[in-house]
């Protein structure tokens, strides 16, 4: 018993050894990337409204949506994207504004589009509450990949307003070719000095994307009319990129490298109309318009949904 024991502690002493090591080569090693010209998928926002009826006071209720749409890709170019300086040093990954760098990265120009995807089918799930006329909503959804989000506003006889956020995964395809630098600190002697490279990417990666909005409705009776305009970020919080391993493919799994731009912002603006019936079952069709101040193109996309209130 006691030699199992000392067996078991051995092992666990073994694998945190392990990992720490693994944790130190992945955390002394720097890469920058200047992308020079590449596709990035951007999945298309969610609309984000309101409970679209007036809800009795002090109620609750559930809704599961079912959103149908055309299977298309649009793409527009990006402008004004410009790629910042990097620099590494011999065996110091982080050597700052040093003037002694061995390798550098040039601010540039990145010639990038946007790919929105639209995909045929979508679902949500969410919860509405209503306090005298404060309304809140609260949901998750599928849209190929998994998000969440929520409402506040206010919800009366003739119409309603609010606020919506929400934050979600996305699996985007991307291809992109771009210069690289890399530098290692001297943990092991033959690990590479610093290198500059010029080499392409293609491949899906997954990242955050999430989005704010508000939206103002009016109802005619049974019918509703909807607004909401958004602000969309769907590279969230992105600061790094795949790519080759750039000579360290032996000794560092994660391939990636630190981005020297920030993916662009855009705007989008939802424009729908539901018919409610019998606070039951709700129909609605509705145009999405893709735009922003670094988008070449404005896009539409259209849409049509059934849900069930229960």
């Amino acid at each position: 018993m006691k030699n199992c024991s000392k067996d078991f502690y051995l092992s666990a002493l073994f694998c945190l050894i392990v990992s720490a090591f693994f944790v130190l080569l992945t955390g002394c090693t720097t890469r920058f990337m200047s992308v020079k010209e590449g596709n990035f998928d951007v999945t298309i926002p969610p609309t984000m409204k309101g409970a679209e009826y007036e809800m009795k006071e002090n109620s609750s209720i559930r809704r599961v949506s079912l959103d149908i749409r055309r299977l298309e890709s649009q793409k527009t170019k990006l402008s004004k994207v410009k790629t910042g300086k990097a620099i590494v040093c011999d065996w110091d990954a982080s050597c700052g504004s040093r003037t002694d760098y061995s390798e550098a990265l040039e601010p540039g120009k990145a010639n990038i589009n946007y790919v929105f995807k639209s995909w045929p089918v979508a679902l949500s799930f969410e919860w509405l509450e209503k306090q005298k006329i404060r309304f809140i909503s609260y949901g998750m959804g599928l849209d190929l990949m998994p998000y969440f989000k929520v409402s506040v506003g206010l919800n009366g006889s003739l119409g309603e307003v609010g606020l919506s956020s929400y934050i979600g995964l996305d699996a985007s395809n991307t291809n992109y070719t771009y210069e690289g630098i890399s530098a290692s600190s001297p943990f092991i002697q033959s690990w590479p000095e610093p290198t500059h490279n010029n080499s392409s990417y293609s491949g899906y990666q997954y990242h955050l994307r999430g989005g704010f909005s508000g939206y103002a409705t009016v109802f005619f009776g049974p019918v509703s009319l909807t607004y909401s305009p958004s602000v969309q970020s769907p590279w969230l919080w992105t600061d790094d990129l795949g790519g080759d391993s750039a000579g360290y493919a032996d000794l560092i799994p994660p391939n990636e490298y630190e981005l020297t731009f920030e993916f662009p912002i855009y705007f989008s603006n939802y424009f729908g109309a539901t018919y409610t019936y019998h606070e039951k079952i709700q129909f609605s069709v509705g145009l999405t318009v893709v735009n922003g101040i670094q988008l070449k193109e404005r896009l539409y996309f259209g849409s049509g949904s059934i849900a069930y209130l229960f």
